[in-house]
């Protein structure tokens, strides 16, 4: 009998303990230092963030997507040059596009919620818009990718199908469409946040690089579609006060850095923090840069040892005597990361309507809009582009000098060589 009692209240005891240890037993398993639920403006925060350091940094920035349009090239460590690319990086570059679009994601799914959903519409725009520019960005550099079944993991699906590029564009053009509508720049309670670290909380300005991401989208989508894109030109520049654009390099979409470990530009990282020298200024842009005498070149590259500009081979082997890249780039800790640039646009703009694209042909529009990009350039190095402009090869209609007049892989019609010029 004695036993048995001692066994009930064995029993009766753990059952106490049992009760106390579970009492607070969610809060106790909760990990404050990783919540499972964050506020939109902390996700967009770390989304920008990320986006630029992962993406516009030596090793994607300058070792890949500089290196195809021959501005940058490997001097040291040459295998990227050659086209022989770490499957490492790749591998990284690939699961920080979708690692991104998730979380960009998650905003736009907290933006849709139904609560409190008349604040939440801007936040979802800036979502859309800033997810269309990665995609757009993936599939340039891949191809074919996951998109429509993508981002899906968590519901099961681990294994998306590939999407061709131009179902992907299509989508992406209907998407900032409607991020396009979404924004609504002059509420006084939608507001994004201390996270919008691209645009410091100003929707108007989120709405002219979701537009402005709108031309240069119909621009790629026009050797393929010129129908649909001309028809995204056509709206985009048909209602200048609904769909606004970039009007000057103050709206580019430019992210800035602290300037303060960790915070700093990512090429400066590179160079005197990492004390890595692997890059110079590619041959190609040099030459080009020398036949029209450009004033750019000093803030694009330093001399060499022996006082001159003196371009990288690309692909060719080591070469520790080539110009670096200038200070500008790589010597400013609180430098700009650009997504995309006012000057990018206008030379869109300036196709368009070389090409009548969406709008009616004109040599004389598509003229204004090449002198606004190349205005546009030089003014964010703080230089004045009336000499330059008066540069035979650089005026609007003359010819390019026989050295830089490389064949296009496209045919453009009548209007070739004021294309060619753009």
């Amino acid at each position: 009998m004695k036993k048995i009692k001692y066994l009930v209240l064995l029993f009766i005891m753990g059952l106490f303990v049992v009760s106390s240890c579970t009492k607070d037993w969610e809060k106790i398993n909760t990990d404050p230092n990783n919540p499972t639920d964050v506020p939109s403006t902390n996700i967009l925060a770390h989304s920008l963030r990320y986006a630029a350091s992962q993406f516009f940094d030596d090793w994607q920035g300058m070792n890949n997507f500089l290196s195809y349009a021959g501005q940058v090239t490997k001097i040291q460590y040459t295998d990227e040059a050659h086209y022989v690319y770490r499957e490492t990086t790749v591998n990284n570059a690939w699961s920080d596009y979708y690692t991104t679009l998730l979380d960009l994601k998650k905003i736009i799914q907290k933006s849709s919620d139904g609560v409190d959903d008349e604040y939440e519409h801007n936040m979802k725009a800036v979502a859309m818009t800033f997810s269309a520019f990665l995609w757009q960005m993936a599939t340039d550099q891949w191809g074919d990718i996951p998109f429509s079944e993508a981002l899906d993991a968590e519901n099961g699906n681990s294994t998306p199908a590939y999407d061709s590029q131009d179902k992907i564009y299509a989508a992406l053009a209907d998407s900032l469409a409607v991020a396009a509508d979404l924004f609504d720049p002059l509420s006084s309670n939608d507001v994004l946040g201390d996270g919008d670290l691209l645009y410091n909380s100003d929707p108007g300005k989120w709405q002219k690089f979701c537009n402005s991401l709108r031309i240069r989208l119909a621009i790629r989508m026009s050797y393929k579609d010129p129908a649909a894109a001309g028809a995204i030109i056509s709206t985009v520049l048909g209602d200048p006060a609904k769909y606004p654009i970039f009007q000057s390099n103050d709206d580019a979409a430019v992210f800035y850095w602290v300037g303060v470990l960790p915070y700093v530009e990512p090429w400066y990282y590179n160079k005197n923090v990492s004390n890595r020298d692997d890059h110079a200024i590619a041959k190609t842009i040099v030459d080009v840069l020398s036949a029209f005498t450009d004033p750019r070149l000093p803030v694009y590259a330093v001399p060499d040892g022996g006082g001159n500009y003196t371009g990288q081979v690309e692909g060719a082997g080591t070469n520790m005597s080539a110009s670096r890249l200038g200070s500008f780039f790589r010597d400013n800790p609180a430098g700009g990361t650009y997504f995309m640039r006012y000057a990018e646009l206008e030379f869109d703009l300036a196709e368009a309507y070389a090409r009548g694209i969406g709008v009616a042909a004109s040599l004389t529009d598509a003229e204004t809009h090449y002198n606004n990009g190349i205005n546009a350039s030089f003014a964010e190095y703080g230089l004045n582009a009336t000499a330059y402009l008066a540069t035979s090869g650089v005026t609007w209609g003359t010819a390019l000098p026989a050295a830089v007049d490389y064949t296009p892989a496209l045919s453009y019609g009548a209007n070739a060589a004021y294309l060619k010029q753009i």
